[in-house]
């Protein structure tokens, strides 16, 4: 426990100073947090090095195309349409190089896993690129406050098992403690925005406080999906964990698991918002 708590403590620490740093270092950074979580999921898949490099090159590109590319509007379509050629050209390179000793079905899995992964990471630098860091911080507090307080209700009052054949250790009182907990921190959160002079956009308080509780519980539910999804991988590659970086706490991949799943959806969650409101 103690462990866990320090490790807990030294990365949210470093996690902070990664925020305060300029748009394009902040863009690297991302990126080399993207490309360790593939190289954590590939070698818990048992992928063989050519399937890594060119995982990792298909995930550069995506990164370049979608940070860089996108922003401007003459280029988009054709930059696109060229990266989708090449990403499909090297997947089908593997999977001629790669007949009779791996499956096609992995190749097509580890492609699956290296556009989720890219994917769901961009949809945090857009929050932040676009809309500020102040919603993008949205996310994670969703995220890990829901993996906070899940983790500790499970353990006061933890009596039904959730999915024992998936998490063994997560229990139904635990999922409803964890969602409870991201609803009230969102709400604390948006208490905290409320007493920024910088942040002007929230015109209609009660408007607010209806989006961060739908926030708080949507993020609370599928955050915890996003979890038990990572956790059948790990059980069905026979794996505790995905990486041994952050001790008590896994790798990237055990720490950005449940952020991952619901960065896209809370994306268009704050889209639908700024519309509305």
């Amino acid at each position: 426990m103690k462990t866990r708590i320090l490790t807990a403590v030294i990365a949210l620490a470093i996690f902070v100073g990664i925020l305060m740093l300029p748009p394009v270092v902040f863009t690297i950074a991302l990126a080399a947090v993207i490309l360790v979580m593939l190289y954590e999921c590939y070698t818990a898949t048992k992928a063989d090095n050519l399937m890594k490099f060119v995982g990792g090159i298909s995930s550069i590109i995506m990164m370049l195309v979608m940070c860089f590319v996108l922003k401007s509007a003459e280029l988009s379509l054709i930059f696109v349409f060229m990266a989708a050629t090449a990403i499909l050209l090297l997947y089908m390179i593997i999977i001629v190089t790669r007949h009779g000793k791996k499956s096609y079905k992995d190749i097509l899995a580890s492609g699956f896993l290296t556009l989720y992964i890219t994917v769901s990471m961009w949809c945090i630098w857009f929050v932040k690129e676009f809309f500020g860091t102040e919603f993008m911080l949205l996310i994670f507090i969703c995220a890990w406050t829901t993996d906070t307080f899940a983790y500790f209700s499970g353990k006061l009052f933890g009596k039904h098992k959730l999915i024992p054949h998936v998490s063994p250790n997560k229990t139904v009182e635990g999922s409803i403690g964890g969602v409870i907990g991201a609803v009230l921190c969102c709400l604390v959160y948006l208490v905290i925005l409320y007493q920024l002079p910088t942040n002007d956009f929230i015109v209609n308080a009660s408007h607010w406080v209806v989006y961060f509780i739908a926030v708080g519980l949507v993020g609370g539910v599928l955050s915890q999906v996003g979890d038990l999804i990572a956790s059948s991988i790990k059980r069905d590659e026979d794996i505790k964990d995905f990486g041994w970086i952050f001790p008590g706490h896994g790798g990237f991949m055990d720490r950005f698991d449940s952020v991952m799943f619901i960065a896209p959806v809370i994306l268009i969650m704050i889209i639908f918002a700024m519309i509305a409101f």
